[in-house]
């Protein structure tokens, strides 16, 4: 008998594609892609797999948008929600505190960012002077104010509500002569590397002041005003004052040409101080942005200043005294970028990162060091969206476009030598539209990939399986039940939780392999019961129940209250959103450049399915089937979900033409599902 072929297709590693892309069959993606792909994850190996279900932690605030992970000093692992004026503290199953910040706005958290670092955590926003959270113990949290210390002074024009800035201070430096002839001792000045030319020294010291005066202000780098006036004996004082002469950074030395015996000393008796105001205040706004590298804090994007940075002193993470004049010392930073450019993120990576609204850079430097400017390196031009994370992906940075419609990623590279910026969102650009948060969680298992988590504005949320060494990046919907998604995070435990809007209220659930359900209510009874109490947030709700690794349901919650068929002891309770997969329609090319656009039909397919317990099929959009597993129905006394099925079922006498037949994968009631290939058969 002659086999009859059909069309294999045993990876999803592309997810769900465009539609701009249904047509380009000759596109190594459309083999390993999908029409639709929704609560499930691709396999890096081939085929693709349940989405975990979403484990019910508690109640958080209505108004809770923003979630941060925070991992403390002794490993324990926290969430941490944000609500106007509020921050939650919650461990792996409740919340533990409640802790007022009074400045902070509702219209503040979506642009809300944070730095986080052993057991403190800072708040960043243009409009509030930066928080700091301590944290000493699970239930013994804390707030103050980020204690910012001698900020840098900057010169925005004058004072708010006009006039000049009368704090400057002029750099003074003494002179003393030591050992030189009145009429013969020649030498020179050098200020700031500037040499001056040769000076004759004169024993009258008004002279001399007159010389050195006139001698300095011929040089390239000192401007108008300085003046040199006699300080007692034989010594003078320089005064650097005058209008772009101000503050400290001036050196002066003198070296005598033509007597060995004699010496010009010079010290610094004034320190100089450039007129201006601290670069952030209650008049100037605040930073957008923070980041603990190196043993210094950066904080940078402000408000008045948008595209400018600063680093602390090395070791003294609060501490911004420009004083300090060593390598190890503070400094403000403004990029030479076009106006207009703002400071969004920074970031800890192979070197340090800093994303703007309007491109990405690196710092080929990798140590910040007071004495050299950082040398900004421009890899792209996309920007970042203001309050949503940058992440980590196998070595790179995944970031959110600023139009909130790309996934970024900033990847180093050696054949580049370079860092390089590029989509990776663009097999599925119909599905990343208007992000508002994202997330990573790492491989649980070495043969899983990292799944990044993302929310959109309008409540929708996306799974994204990425394994770029293995070009596997699969995008694809999560939906739960009308549920609304506000927010993800991934805490220290690395586990994925969300905040989400349900008919109860918004709810802190987590994202858990091996769960079939949503909003899932843990039970674990002494002995086996049948009635479930507690479920007062699914009044009038249908909702489905695993226990004791059968499925049982649907049931309609009433009084707060179910009943079972019959006792179990543990599981949980929960509402289902069925996994539906479908596939692309068949290429029609019967030689090169040459195809059949006809009407077609699918009339069979194949499913290699692993440890599988319910699965339904449907063709071009029709009504599911239901496919029986077991030839002979389930066995007793064996819990339905431990009896998967690995094998490959055959499904004939599909019907209906179609311009572009599909074939939908889903399930008519919960359990496992894993699908290891499909191959369509089909007449075209």
């Amino acid at each position: 008998m002659v086999a009859r072929p059909g069309r294999l297709q045993s990876a999803f590693t592309a997810g769900e594609l465009d539609p701009h892309l249904h047509e380009r069959t000759q596109l190594k993606y459309f083999q390993t892609g999908a029409d639709h792909m929704e609560n499930v994850v691709a396999i890096p190996q081939g085929g693709f797999g349940l989405r975990g279900g979403l484990v019910d932690i508690g109640a958080v605030n209505a108004g809770a948008e923003r979630l941060f992970g925070f991992k403390s000093n002794d490993g324990s692992a926290y969430d941490c929600v944000f609500s106007p004026g509020n921050m939650e503290a919650w461990d792996a199953t409740q919340k533990l505190q409640d802790l007022a910040i009074g400045d902070l706005t509702a219209g503040m958290l979506p642009e809300l960012n944070n730095a986080q670092q052993l057991d403190t955590m800072l708040l960043f926003h243009e409009d509030l002077q930066p928080q700091r959270i301590k944290h000493a113990g699970p239930s013994s949290w804390s707030l103050d104010v980020a204690p910012l210390t001698d900020l840098p002074s900057y010169d925005y024009g004058g004072p708010i509500g006009g006039g000049s800035y009368t704090n400057g201070v002029a750099a003074v430096w003494r002179l003393e002569f030591v050992g030189l002839t009145g009429g013969s001792s020649i030498f020179v000045l050098t200020v700031s590397q500037e040499e001056t030319v040769s000076i004759t020294y004169d024993g009258n010291m008004t002279a001399l002041a007159s010389a050195i005066q006139t001698a300095i202000l011929d040089l390239p780098n000192v401007e108008p005003g300085i003046t040199v006036t006699s300080a007692g004996g034989t010594k003078l004082n320089i005064t650097f004052s005058g209008t772009g002469n101000e503050g400290d950074g001036w050196a002066v030395s003198g070296n005598v040409i033509n007597k060995a015996d004699a010496a010009i000393l010079a010290a610094k008796t004034t320190i100089g101080v450039a007129p201006g105001e601290d670069v952030i205040s209650a008049d100037r706004g605040w930073p957008r942005c923070g980041l603990f590298y190196s043993q210094r804090l950066l904080v940078g994007g402000f408000k008045s200043l948008p595209n400018a940075w600063m680093f602390s002193l090395q070791g003294g993470y609060f501490n911004f005294d420009e004083r300090f004049s060593a390598a190890n010392g503070p400094a403000l930073v403004p990029m030479d970028v076009e106006g207009g450019e703002v400071v969004l993120q920074m970031v800890n990576s192979r070197n340090l990162a800093i994303f703007t609204s309007n491109g990405e850079y690196w710092i080929a430097e990798r140590g910040l060091d007071r004495t050299e400017p950082p040398n900004h390196v421009q890899a792209g031009e996309r920007g970042v969206k203001p309050g949503v994370k940058v992440v980590k992906n196998e070595g790179a940075l995944n970031f959110i476009s600023s139009t909130g419609s790309v996934v970024g990623e900033f990847r180093y590279t050696d054949a580049e030598g370079n860092f390089i910026s590029r989509d990776i969102s663009l097999l599925g650009a119909h599905l990343i539209i208007d992000v508002k948060d994202q997330a990573m969680r790492r491989a649980e298992k070495s043969t899983s990939g990292n799944l990044n988590g993302i929310v959109l504005d309008d409540g929708q949320a996306r799974l994204a399986t990425l394994l770029r060494e293995q070009d596997v990046t699969a995008l694809a919907r999560m939906t739960s039940n009308g549920g609304l998604f506000k927010a993800v995070s991934v805490n220290g435990r690395n586990e994925m939780s969300y905040l989400v809007e349900r008919p109860a209220g918004r709810r802190l659930e987590r994202l858990t392999t091996g769960y079939l359900l949503d909003e899932a209510h843990l039970f674990d009874f002494p002995s086996p019961e049948t009635s479930i109490t507690g479920l007062a947030r699914f009044e009038g709700r249908e909702v489905w129940v695993i226990g004791d690794d059968n499925v049982l349901g649907p049931y309609n919650v009433a009084g707060g209250t179910l009943t079972l068929d019959y006792p179990v002891s543990t599981g949980y309770v929960g509402t289902w959103s069925p996994p539906k997969v479908t596939t692309l329609s068949p290429p029609r090319e019967v030689s090169a450049n040459v195809v059949v656009k006809r009407k077609a039909r699918i009339h069979s397919a194949k499913i290699s399915l692993l440890d599988t317990t319910s699965i339904a099929l449907g063709i071009n959009d029709g009504p599911l089937k239901e496919v029986a597993l077991q030839r002979f129905g389930l066995t007793a006394d064996v819990p339905e979900l431990q009896q998967g099925v690995t094998e490959t079922i055959t499904v004939r006498g599909l019907t209906g033409f179609h311009d572009e037949p599909k074939l939908t994968i889903s399930q008519l009631r919960p359990g496992k599902l894993t699908v290891r290939s499909v191959t369509i058969e089909a007449a075209l």
